[in-house]
């Protein structure tokens, strides 16, 4: 049987109600006060608070918020408070506070053993979805932490809002060591975003494993995502051919932010979208797209979703592609880009929350590259960082 909390500081209000949800089967714990509710849930659990406002050390305002922002983060456990307050203003506070209802005091038995069974029923359900969606999240991160992936020469930044997202970064290389290289963000967010991700994936590394021309495989996986996705499910994204050995970069951009390459702290080339996203439009034009051009030893390559570029500060501004390349001419040559950059999106928003993942990939060419030249930096909401 589920397990009920009251917090009040009036032992006949207490006695009332404790025995009233006895008579109903339920365990009951009682609290005086905010802060004896705080101590019970640190360590013990309840699947439902009947919470009183005026209580001494810290009333039902301040435990609340307690509990919902700061203690509750992982299970939804409604917060009823039971109140003899009759302003409006008041009223709303217990709501505006992470309260889920209230109830007038003296509470009518019939009325009170209703609103527990209705939010007891909805928070059963709502954490049997938040279970099921981690299931879920657990299925589709495994599926794309592919060990196929090959970081030699990349540095990647990953971080997300959620952790199923549609970022992804793809890594392979052909028989003849020719690198090729995914960047690119599933339209939306979280699991609608994520599914999406294995589906690429299966086909870009059983692809380069056939040792197909990156553009073949930028086609077939065009028209696989239009046959396969949702009409408003698409990729924008950027594909590069390093040519290690050659010293040749090749670069395909389907509506993703431009691709940068440095040399020596200075941009030497911006490549701009030339295709349209995957999964808009079966013909991606005549002939092959790809931008093909010489590498030099030390020239560093960046490719960043628009979650760089659109991240806003407290007061609505964009840190925008000027800034970002600003950045990149100021950081590039001592090769701090890829450790510094999160700490700088977080001064930049100065306090606000993020809302769109962020994806950043540093190429740096060399003409041997190893495994050592390779790095992944964690995410600061541990999610998987390679796909």
């Amino acid at each position: 049987m589920a397990t009920i909390l009251i917090v009040d500081d009036d032992p006949v209000m207490q006695a009332f109600v404790e025995e009233l949800l006895l008579q109903e089967g339920y365990d009951v714990v009682l609290a005086g006060n905010g802060r004896e509710a705080l101590n019970f849930l640190e360590y013990g659990h309840c699947d439902l608070i009947l919470m009183d406002i005026t209580m001494p050390e810290l009333d039902g305002y301040q435990t609340t918020r307690r509990i919902k922002f700061e203690m509750q983060k992982d299970q939804f456990v409604p917060v009823v408070f039971l109140t003899a307050v009759d302003s409006d203003l008041e009223l709303a506070h217990c709501l505006e506070c992470g309260g889920d209802d209230f109830v007038t005091k003296p509470p009518s038995p019939v009325i009170l053993k209703a609103r527990i069974a209705a939010w007891l029923q909805r928070s059963e359900m709502a954490n049997r979805l938040a279970r099921d969606r981690e299931d879920v999240e657990r299925v589709i991160l495994g599926m794309r932490q592919d060990k196929q992936f090959d970081s030699r020469g990349l540095r990647v930044l990953m971080t997300a809002v959620e952790k199923a997202n549609g970022d992804i970064v793809l890594s392979a290389r052909r028989l003849d060591g020719v690198q090729y290289l995914l960047v690119g963000d599933f339209t939306g967010h979280g699991l609608a975003a994520a599914i999406c991700g294995p589906l690429v994936a299966d086909l870009f590394y059983r692809l380069t494993r056939r040792n197909l021309p990156l553009w073949r495989i930028i086609q077939k996986m065009n028209v696989t995502i239009i046959q396969r996705l949702p009409v408003n499910m698409f990729l924008a994204c950027a594909f590069v051919e390093l040519d290690w050995q050659g010293g040749v970069v090749t670069i395909w951009n389907a509506g993703f932010p431009p691709v940068v390459q440095m040399r020596s702290g200075v941009v030497v080339r911006i490549f701009s979208s030339m295709l349209p996203p995957m999964g808009i439009s079966e013909r991606l034009g005549d002939g092959n797209p790809g931008e093909r051009y010489p590498l030099l030893a030390g020239d560093r390559l960046y490719l960043f979703s628009d979650g760089c570029v659109e991240t806003r500060s407290e007061g609505g501004e964009e840190f925008g592609e000027r800034r970002l390349i600003r950045y990149l001419e100021e950081h590039s040559a001592s090769g701090l880009v890829i450790s510094t950059f999160d700490a700088a999106l977080e001064a930049f928003r100065g306090g606000a929350d993020a809302h769109d993942d962020v994806t950043m990939v540093e190429i740096v060419y060399a003409e041997s590259p190893t495994e050592e030249t390779g790095e992944v930096c964690p995410s600061r909401l541990l999610h998987p960082t390679r796909f």
